[in-house]
């Protein structure tokens, strides 16, 4: 596992990717505000509503598809549960090319996830849904965070256009792994 040294970063006010090359680039990708599971079906827009993907719960369960309509509604990812009890991971599969395997760890009462693709991992306030996905040099890939548009509550995740795709599956990822270690808690109760 990556040890990530990125804690003492603090995420950018404006919560946005830059490219150091080209200045500020931001494709942003938006779905609902919600708690992503491995039952939820759901679009995935730009900014300006058009729709860039579509996420299915397939029947079987612990698995979504992602499908891309500019390609005739192409199976684009495939997010699956993987079924080490030892060390719970979402496999990540883009096509049918093996990516990752992203987990969740712990690093001095942090959270942070391990997204085993080329020395990434996601660092930042996971119980608020605010996180950066940073490469192997700490550069930010991705923000994720949450907006409002048009009067709705809204995931957002900023990131670069070549990032595109990994950038959701990784944050699908991270998110139905937060769900589940959220349902997965024992409730509380106030006396």
């Amino acid at each position: 596992m990556r040890l990530c040294t990125a804690f003492a970063v603090p995420m950018s006010e404006t919560n946005e990717c830059v490219n150091k090359t080209k200045g500020m680039i931001d494709m942003k990708m938006m779905f609902e505000d919600k708690i992503v599971s491995w039952m939820d079906s759901f679009d995935i827009f730009d900014e300006i509503g058009r729709k860039l993907f579509r996420v299915e719960a397939k029947e079987d369960g612990r698995r979504l598809k992602v499908y891309d309509p500019s390609q005739h509604n192409k199976s684009v990812a495939t997010l699956k549960e993987s079924l080490d009890v030892s060390s719970p991971s979402v496999e990540i599969k883009h096509s049918t090319r093996y990516v990752s395997a992203v987990k969740q760890a712990c690093m001095k009462f942090k959270k942070l996830f391990d997204l085993g693709f080329l020395n990434w991992c996601a660092v930042g306030d996971f119980d608020h849904g605010n996180y950066r996905i940073l490469d192997g040099n700490d550069r930010t890939i991705a923000s994720v965070g949450e907006t409002f548009y048009n009067h709705e509550s809204m995931r957002v995740i900023d990131t670069l256009p070549e990032y595109l795709l990994h950038s959701l599956t990784f944050t699908l990822a991270i998110d139905v792994q937060l769900s589940e270690s959220e349902t997965d808690a024992p409730a509380t109760v106030d006396p």
